[in-house]
């Protein structure tokens, strides 16, 4: 009886620090015409999920395709493009734009080349940052409002009454991170707002502000040209 043996040539896996476990999800691993060819002629086993690709290829064709490596112009690759599905990608990633990934074949001598099988690597995309404001709507009896981040990285300017638009005659306190704090999946730990007579309070009426939705984005003109700034209401 015939069984199909497979070695791994590569193992990729898609990261992105906003979701809580850190792996990217509803990804696409699109190969190019070449790379499609490739994988039919030596018949090669793509294996994909929502965030990882893995290739593996018989035990019998690495011979011929490391002959086909050193018979082309070096190097020869497996090329795809890795992007994501989701609609909203865009607006919590820094650079949402597809990445490239290139698995090389026989860029070495065929003992060298066998031996580095199964290479693992990451594709990493990164959170976009914003200023993040809250803003506390209804009827807030403290005379004295502040945000606390228990952790310490964090800071919040305390705005006071401030209408809620340009136009807007109703009002809401309202608060700002000093600096682009990065979205995440989660809510951010740590973040408290607390009251009483004064700034230095302890008092916890909210013990864990809410994440801002990476949709709840606005845009401001600011000393470094144009800024995100993400909206998060509070409701008494």
């Amino acid at each position: 009886m015939n069984t199909l043996r497979l070695r791994l040539l590569a193992h990729v896996e898609t990261r992105h620090d906003y979701f809580a476990d850190g792996l990217c999800r509803g990804m696409r691993f699109e190969p190019t015409p070449r790379c499609s060819e490739l994988i039919r002629a030596f018949e090669l086993v793509l294996r994909t999920n929502d965030h990882s690709l893995s290739l593996h290829a018989p035990e019998r064709r690495l011979a011929d395709l490391w002959q086909e490596a050193h018979a082309a112009p070096p190097p020869l690759m497996l090329n795809f493009s890795v992007s994501s599905l989701d609609p909203a990608f865009a607006f919590y990633t820094e650079d949402a734009a597809a990445q490239p990934l290139r698995i090389p074949l026989g860029d070495a001598d065929e003992a060298t080349w066998l031996d580095g099988l199964g290479q693992r690597e990451t594709l990493q995309w990164h959170s976009r940052h914003s200023i993040w404001c809250y803003w506390l709507l209804g009827e807030w009896e403290e005379k004295v409002l502040t945000i606390v981040d228990t952790l310490g990285s964090r800071s919040f300017d305390a705005l006071g009454l401030t209408p809620l638009g340009k136009a807007d005659a109703q009002q809401a306190h309202c608060f700002r991170s000093r600096a682009p704090l990065p979205l995440a999946e989660r809510a951010p730990a740590g973040l408290q707002l607390r009251a009483g007579h004064s700034a230095a309070a302890t008092r916890v009426v909210v013990s864990q502000l809410p994440a801002p939705r990476p949709t709840a984005l606005q845009y401001e003109s600011g000393p470094n040209g144009r800024q995100a700034v993400s909206e998060i209401f509070v409701s008494r």
